[in-house]
């Protein structure tokens, strides 16, 4: 079974996308203009705040008074033990149990993310929610609690609270910008596509070339083409 061979014209493939410029242009800016009004008016603005903490292998310094590889290293594993732990659902009811606007401990484990910052000691907790002064409150509710909790169940190294959260002044998401180069992208995406596929299910003759590349066979006539009016009025005037 033969299989069938799309060629593509890349020339005439150029004058598709000539003649269809205007179309193209404007499908770009329709999806630039679409996505900035939805990320301006639909999606809710959300705000993220932070606080870090400090964590430390604390049995290994307080015995030298001295910082090695070691207690580095150990500190570093101890951030992965301690992003465990806080994300436990008791601890986030106590944080829960603190918070001014009431949260249920789903609602928390998804504004909350904590990471260690640059392979660090230093542990980031992260809230994202719609309300700038609620995603502080969360951040220093869970760095003020964390000390005692992890003190109690690791029963080694110490924490650090650097600084507190604050309210943050503008908002993380959506990023208005990113969305609106997207929509553009999307849409000349979309009218290129659709034009290679106009181009491909055309199979009209273009002329006397594709009709010798179609049919391999000599062309032994030709019938003009009166475009307007005019060119059938002089046509109809060499008839005579």
């Amino acid at each position: 079974m033969e299989e069938k061979v799309i060629e593509i014209d890349l020339k005439a493939l150029v004058n598709i996308f000539r003649k269809r410029w205007a179309w193209i242009a404007a499908s770009t800016v329709a999806g630039f203009l679409i996505l900035l009004m939805v990320s301006l008016f639909m999606l809710p603005r959300k705000y993220t705040s932070s606080v870090s903490l400090y964590v430390n292998n604390l049995t290994s310094v307080s015995l030298t008074g001295d910082v090695n590889i070691n207690d580095i290293n150990a500190s570093q594993k101890l951030v992965d033990t301690y992003i465990v732990i806080l994300q436990d659902d008791d601890v986030l009811q106590q944080v829960a149990d603190q918070l001014s606007t009431p949260m249920t401990v789903g609602e928390l484990s998804g504004v909350i993310s904590m990471q260690s910052v640059n392979q660090t000691e230093v542990l980031q907790i992260s809230a994202e929610t719609v309300s700038p002064e609620l995603s502080a409150e969360i951040c220093n509710t869970l760095a003020e609690i964390a000390p005692s909790v992890l003190q109690r169940v690791v029963k080694a190294g110490s924490v650090e609270v650097i600084g507190s959260a604050k309210a943050p002044r503008h908002a993380s998401s959506p990023n208005v910008k990113l969305n609106s180069l997207l929509g553009a992208l999307i849409g000349l995406a979309l009218s290129v596509g659709a034009s290679i596929v106009i181009y491909l299910l055309d199979n009209t003759v273009k002329g006397e070339e594709d009709l010798k590349a179609r049919l391999d066979v000599p062309v032994l006539g030709e019938i003009p083409s009166f475009d307007n009016a005019a060119a059938r009025r002089e046509h109809h005037v060499q008839s005579k």
